[in-house]
């Protein structure tokens, strides 16, 4: 039923609807700082110009952007109207990807995310069973024991960068974990990834093109490892992976371990510091979860994914055939991206979005995305974002933001947080002493 009533939506759209063309994109910015730091108003203006709307974005151009929870849900499920290869779309190479960017970048790209089907699901079905839910709520234990370790480091101290102390540090420490990383790479592979995520223009991307090629060497150096010498961990288990008889090769061996890396801590990693950005800008919210934190966190913390979006979009795709999309007239080999944080602020979907309500239900946000390509390791964020919150709290329940008026925004397209997130760990304790 919910099939057929997005296809009925897709095909008889509104009459107020404007016809836009896109080479005449309107003037929305959904990258910068000022609307990383309040992007409801821009959502609700993109939301009345019309479900489906054109705008210029970095990197990529001129795109058709989604604006509504149902054209963005029936867009990710439509995997044959929208494709990520070009030659489904009578176009060459990738969607979202330039002829100018660097090797290493397409190396690491190049994953399952940018593939259509056939081959998407074959490179998924080989680790799929990396990321079981099973599995996952297996590791909450060492997920715990992890957190502890690296709050213990803050205990005397009266501020902290959540962002670069804790956000960052948990998930890079549990996916190098699952991935049976050395421990004594992890530093330096932070501060790769630290670089080589921060690209935000053509300019910074230049710059970055040495830690991607270094990051590069470093996953194919421990492919090698793997192969002479195996070991416990998910880079082992993908070197030796089969599936009816298929294996990955060298390049599809280097993507699928980049995209696990890279996608495994740096999407959590903004959950985690922006949840925490919202609790302290709602005390009723944070004192409701507080109180029973064991029975209402796994609720509170799809709200708070929901309100923060970290990740605001989906990759980009091309239309594969001239159509009409929510009353749109689309060209094939047009790029099209679904705002996945629009959608999640939308009032025909949701009551009262611009509100934080952690105990909201149902909540049938779009966070990890729908259909084929949704994300993989949406069950470990969920994991590692509870045990975050967790711990956190119950060591540092009366923590604040020590700066809440001078936060910094990644002004980057598509993702949501912040550069730095100064903490007050103990804010309750110097208030009674003064």
């Amino acid at each position: 039923m919910r099939a057929a009533h997005l296809k009925a939506l897709r095909m008889s759209p509104s009459p107020a609807t404007s016809v836009y063309r896109l080479n005449q994109p309107l003037a929305f910015d959904i990258q910068s700082g000022p609307f990383k730091a309040d992007p409801m108003p821009t959502f609700a203006a993109m939301r009345a110009a019309g479900p489906v709307v054109p705008i210029k974005v970095a990197f990529l151009g001129r795109a058709w952007v989604t604006t509504t929870h149902a054209a963005t849900l029936a867009m990710v499920k439509d995997n044959s109207l929208f494709v990520q290869e070009g030659r489904h779309a009578g176009k060459s190479g990738v969607a979202g990807f330039q002829w100018w960017m660097p090797r290493s970048l397409k190396a690491l790209a190049d994953s399952m995310l940018q593939k259509d089907e056939p081959d998407h699901r074959r490179l998924r079905k080989l680790v799929d069973g990396a990321f079981a839910r099973r599995d996952i709520l297996a590791m909450r234990g060492n997920i715990d024991r992890i957190a502890d370790g690296i709050l213990d480091g803050f205990e005397g101290r009266d501020t902290v960068d959540l962002a670069a102390e804790f956000s960052r540090r948990l998930p890079l420490e549990v996916i190098c974990d699952l991935l049976g990383l050395p421990h004594e790479d992890r530093s330096a592979f932070a501060d790769l990834a630290r670089r080589a995520l921060s690209v935000t223009s053509a300019v910074g991307m230049v710059l970055a093109m040495g830690a991607l090629g270094r990051m590069v060497d470093y996953i194919r150096g421990q492919v090698g490892a793997a192969r002479r010498d195996p070991r416990p961990g998910r880079i082992g288990d993908l070197v030796h992976a089969e599936e009816a008889g298929d294996r990955l090769d060298e390049s599809e061996l280097l993507s699928m371990i980049g995209l696990l890396l890279i996608a495994g801590f740096e999407t959590t990693t903004h959950l985690i510091s922006d949840s925490v950005w919202a609790l302290e800008q709602h005390p009723d919210q944070k004192a409701w979860l507080l109180a029973d934190p064991g029975s209402r966190m796994e609720r509170a913390v799809e709200e708070l994914a929901r309100f923060t979006t970290p990740v605001q979009s989906t990759k980009p795709r091309y239309v594969a055939r001239d159509t009409e999309f929510f009353g749109q007239p689309l060209r094939r080999g047009e790029l099209i991206l679904s705002l996945i944080a629009a959608a999640n602020a939308d009032p025909a979907e949701f009551e009262h979005p611009e509100e934080l309500r952690l105990d909201r239900f149902p909540n049938p946000h779009l966070v990890f995305s729908s259909g084929v390509h949704f994300c993989l390791g949406q069950q470990l964020a969920r994991v590692e974002t509870q045990a975050a919150l967790t711990r956190l709290y119950a060591r540092f329940p009366d923590l604040t933001l020590a700066a809440p008026d001078r936060i910094e925004w990644i002004e980057r397209l598509g993702m949501r947080g912040a550069k730095a997130l100064p903490l007050r760990l103990n804010a309750a304790a110097r208030r009674l002493a003064a």
